[in-house]
Parts: C-alpha cells; sequence; structure tokens
C-alpha cells in the first residue's frame, strides 16, 4: 500500500511528470490519428467499390453477346441475388460551346443496376423515388446520366457543390461521340466504329467519389449498343457483369458458383472451348481494389514506423525525469530503505510511478485521437477558412470529404505500447533508485 501512495504521490507533487504525461498523451494521439484515418480512407475506397460494382464483377477478355440469359441464369442460384450488365466505352461529350470533355460511357440497366449496387442513391433529381429511371426531355435525344463534376466543379474553399446549379442541367442537349472496335475470336484485329448521338442530361449523379462523378455518363445499355453498332446490328452487347450476392452469402465464397454458371454458359450459348471459357476474370469488389489498398497499407505501415521512431523518445523523456526525481528525492529514499523497506520496493515505487504515467497519457492520447479522428473536416474547414489553405480537395484524393473512423485495434495497441513505453523508461531510474545507501546518505544528518 506504501508503494502505491509514494507513487501516487510523487505523480501530485512533482509537476515536471505533466511534461512525460504530454509527451506520453500527445505521441499516442499522432499514431492513432494515422493509423485511424488510413484505415478511414482504405475502408472508404473498398466500400466506394462495392457502392458501385456490387460484391463480384465478372468481366470476359473480349465483349460477350446475350448477357440476358446468363444473369437470368445467375439470379437463378440461391446463392446470388442479383446481376446487372455494363456496356462500356470511351468518348467525348459535348456539353456547349467549347466544353468538350473525354469521359467513359456505361451502358446500364437502371432498374437492375439498383438492385445490384446503391445507383438510385445517388442521383440527385430522383434520389427520392424507389424506382428511378431514364427520361429524355427531347425528341430523338438518348437520355444520360451524367457526374456532377462534369458540368460544375466544387467550391474551391469548402469543397462542397452546388447542387441546384447542377440540376439546371438536367433536360439539356448534348453530344456525345464514342466508338469501338469490333471483334471475336476468329477476328482479333477487329473493325474500328465511330459515331455520334444527341443527348439528353436526365439526371445528375453524385457519388462523392470524384473520379467517377466527373468522367462517367451512364445511358441505356440497349441505346449504347445501338450508338456503338448501328440500330438492330448486335444485341444485348456488355463488357462487365456485376453481382450482388444474397443475404448472408460472403462474396468470396460465391466466387465458385459464379464460374460455374459463367463456364457453363459460355460453352453452351457463346460456343466458345472451355479453355477460352476459363480465361475470364472473377473477382470480388475488394480484390479490384487490392492492388491498390494494399499500397496504401503500406505507406500507413512506413508512416506508423516513422512516427512510432520519432514517439519512442518517450523512453528517454521519462527516463530523464524520473533520474531527476530519484536525484532529488534521495533523502527520501534513504529514510523509506532505512524504516525496512526493500530494494525490490523501491524499484516497484518508479515502475508504478511510470505506470500511472503511461496510463494517463496514452488514455489523454485515445481521447485526443477519437476526437480528431471523427472532427477531422471541421478542423480541416477552420484551418481553410483561417489561413486560405485548403488541406484537402476531391479532385486529388477521390472523396468530398476526409473519410472518417476510430480504429480501435490500433488505439488499443498504441495504448499498451504507450503504457509499456514508459513503464520502460522508469526501469533504470527505479533501479538507480533501489542501490540507493541509507548509510551512505543519512551519516551526515
Amino acid at each position: 500500500m506504501l508503494k502505491f501512495f509514494l507513487a501516487i504521490r510523487y505523480l501530485k507533487k512533482r509537476k515536471i511528470v505533466l511534461l512525460s504525461i504530454a509527451a506520453v498523451m500527445l505521441s499516442t494521439a499522432l499514431l492513432v490519428t494515422v493509423a485511424s484515418l488510413f484505415t478511414a480512407f482504405i475502408n472508404a475506397i473498398e466500400i466506394s467499390a462495392s457502392d458501385y460494382l456490387g460484391d463480384i464483377v465478372l468481366e470476359p477478355y473480349i465483349r460477350i453477346t446475350r448477357y440476358d440469359k446468363l444473369i437470368t441464369r445467375l439470379a437463378a442460384s440461391e446463392k446470388i441475388d442479383s446481376a446487372t450488365p455494363v456496356l462500356s466505352s470511351n468518348g467525348l461529350i459535348y456539353l456547349d460551346a467549347g466544353n468538350v470533355k473525354a469521359v467513359n460511357f456505361w451502358g446500364i440497366d437502371l432498374e437492375s443496376r439498383c438492385k445490384v449496387t446503391n445507383f438510385g442513391n445517388n442521383l440527385l433529381a430522383q434520389e427520392d423515388l424507389n424506382v428511378p429511371e431514364f427520361k429524355s426531355g427531347q425528341e430523338n435525344a438518348i437520355p444520360v446520366f451524367t457526374g456532377i463534376a462534369m458540368l460544375i466543379e466544387p467550391d474551391i474553399k469548402t469543397d462542397e457543390y452546388d447542387f441546384a446549379q447542377a440540376k439546371n442541367y438536367v433536360g439539356k442537349k448534348a453530344v456525345i461521340t464514342t466508338g469501338t472496335v469490333e471483334t471475336d475470336m476468329n477476328s482479333p484485329s477487329g473493325m474500328l466504329l465511330s459515331r455520334s448521338a444527341q443527348v439528353s442530361i436526365s439526371d445528375v449523379v453524385f457519388t462523392s467519389v470524384y473520379d467517377i462523378d466527373k468522367r462517367f455518363v451512364f445511358m441505356p445499355i440497349d441505346q449504347l449498343t445501338s450508338v456503338l453498332y448501328g440500330p438492330g446490328k448486335m444485341m444485348k452487347a456488355a463488357d462487365v457483369i456485376h453481382i450482388k450476392c444474397a443475404a448472408g452469402r460472403e462474396p468470396s465464397e460465391t466466387i465458385e458458383t459464379v464460374r460455374k454458371i459463367w463456364t457453363d454458359f459460355a460453352v453452351q450459348d457463346l460456343n466458345w472451348p472451355e479453355s477460352f471459357a476459363a480465361d475470364v476474370e472473377i473477382l470480388t469488389a475488394m480484390q479490384k481494389q487490392a492492388g491498390y489498398t494494399s499500397e496504401l497499407r503500406k505507406q500507413m505501415g512506413v508512416l506508423l514506423v516513422v512516427f512510432g521512431i520519432i514517439s519512442a523518445g518517450i523512453i528517454v523523456l521519462v527516463f530523464c525525469i524520473f533520474y531527476m526525481i530519484v536525484k532529488s528525492k534521495q533523502k527520501d529514499l534513504a529514510i523509506i530503505k532505512s524504516i525496512g523497506a526493500s530494494s525490490g520496493d523501491i524499484t516497484s515505487i518508479f515502475l508504478l510511478f511510470g505506470l500511472f504515467v503511461g496510463i494517463i497519457g496514452a488514455a489523454g492520447g485515445l481521447l485526443v485521437g477519437y476526437v480528431v479522428s471523427y472532427n477531422i473536416n471541421a478542423m480541416e474547414q477552420f484551418v481553410s477558412n483561417l489561413f486560405g489553405l485548403k488541406l484537402w480537395s476531391s479532385s486529388i484524393y477521390m472523396f468530398t470529404k476526409i473519410p472518417t473512423h476510430f480504429d480501435w485495434f490500433w488505439a488499443v495497441f498504441f495504448f499498451f505500447a504507450a503504457v509499456a513505453a514508459s513503464v520502460l523508461g522508469a526501469v533504470l531510474p527505479s533501479i538507480i533508485a533501489a542501490k540507493t545507501s541509507p548509510v551512505k546518505i543519512l551519516r551526515y544528518e
């Protein structure tokens, strides 16, 4: 009991100990915040991938036809909820005089896409509709959805869009130009086709992912097929199939089911050789992003190591402060030993002292890290308003807002690491204190 009393007394009476606590707190807060923000960014990438790709992506190496039969067979499986096709192409969109942009065209089936992904929630004009639709405001014009960043730019200070301004584009005409190379197994070189069409902006898409909002134009898949190949020349063509798993089914467990259904379809309906049908990419949405997210995790690891080495200075700081306390309290330690305390008791006092400093500092660091992690956007906006310095831009970092998340795994890890570092810093001073000789200290008293 005496050991706890003395450790707490030193903690309360020695103001310099506050410096140790502050060092532990700031180091812990720094590491926890960095880990949480990196984890939040990685999670946001994975979630956004699932939002616009579904759970599983089936992508043959050449364009397929009669995809409707494949989708029917996929949906019939008890492991699969629904599937939707995508026909993709690159091209240009002419919005008005001097405003021509390079874009990616996605031909989609809107009804099935809203079942597989959260696409319906990303529409500005039809956000509240259970079943959105392509509606052309112009005669003989193809209805399209355009990304919001294609039409307007976010505010340079707030990085927010003027939704009312974006909705003003709904109903306006535009012209698209696109092309395709018509290929099959017997004619890999194919023929280059290029066509233009008049379109009408039916709605505006806001996904919060800048690259999608900047470059993508969505239109009915059948009408994009007609633009690419001419009316009636090719029906039901798709490049990719996005798949949503049934409730309770994991994408990684459903991939083999998708592969078997695909192989049977390619061999039986498309008359592909089985070896050619097997040459297809079937991945989960997270696996599609794995290359990018793995690099981000490596960068997070490097940063944590660098900041961890810097934060290891708290061991030195705790050692210096505790050493000063030991030197200034030689008489007290000698008296304690003279009344029967052992060297182990003296060592325990300072180890407990270091433990208390670590616990208080690490707990404070977790609190600071938690507050910063969940209020990072408000803090970024405050810095932007105060200094005119924009720290986060959606055009660079993909998302309109900084992803927020508090990573409890890293929080617990760094809490115990900070406590261990504080105790480690107290080890040598505690040994020096334990070697205090009462005779040498008190013989002149």
